[in-house]
């Protein structure tokens, strides 16, 4: 039986696929994972995150949630290198862009929210991404998800006026800052040109004016996706 809330999702948003981790078109971009911590993790981690933000918020490392337990799944999906826990939380609602990282990253759903992706294979020989291409993935409170390398994503949308809140697990140091060497010798028309932070390939959909005006590269194409909930 098709999931209730999917139905009514889809129904506010027609020209969107949108799916549940436990369908089996996710497998080909990533995994459902077993969090034998989960309660403590929903009690312990949503207060850390500011609540109904004006905009999205993303915090790479927070000690606290670092502390949290876990770090004995964390290793086993990052083969024992160092991580870092943080957040995104906030009221987006759009696509905005895509990224990918070379690496795993684990996504702990602390609110009911949905997150659109795509394949890196579907991205053109220009470095252009076709919006349309996209699905929604509905992720419950209490989903923990393993995304595979090169998997096209973003920002998670909120599914409540109260925003959504979600736990970011990747190898440390991704998503800071370029040096300044690297950030020179990228080159136009090759992958490394969509470079635009460490471990952070970025399409930046062209209506993004805050991330075109930080050097994103604008390849997404069509339609910024606006995901409705009621």
């Amino acid at each position: 039986m098709r999931n209730g809330t999917i139905q009514h999702l889809e129904t506010l948003n027609p020209e969107l696929t949108i799916i549940s981790v436990e369908d089996k078109r996710f497998k080909g971009y990533g995994r459902v994972i077993v969090h034998p911590y989960m309660d403590r993790l929903l009690e312990r981690a949503a207060p850390l995150i500011p609540s109904e933000l004006p905009e999205n918020k993303y915090i790479a490392s927070v000690p606290e949630l670092e502390a949290l337990p876990g770090k004995e799944l964390y290793n086993l999906v990052f083969g024992d290198t160092d991580i870092q826990a943080g957040y995104v939380a906030g009221p987006n609602m759009t696509l905005n862009g895509l990224e990918y990282h070379k690496s795993p990253e684990v996504i702990i759903a602390l609110t009911d929210q949905m997150l659109l992706l795509g394949k890196w294979e579907d991205i053109d020989d220009n470095w252009h991404y076709d919006a349309g291409r996209v699905f929604g993935l509905y992720l419950k409170a209490g989903e923990c998800i393993e995304l595979y390398p090169r998997v096209l994503h973003f920002s998670p949308c909120r599914l409540s006026d109260q925003g959504f809140k979600t736990l970011i697990v990747l190898p440390r140091g991704t998503n800071t800052p370029l040096s300044e060497e690297t950030l020179s010798n990228r080159i136009s028309g090759t992958e490394s040109q969509c470079l635009f932070m460490k471990n952070k390939w970025l399409l930046a959909h062209p209506d993004r004016l805050p991330l075109i005006q930080k050097g994103a590269y604008p390849g997404i194409r069509g339609k910024n996706i606006l995901v409705q909930y009621k």
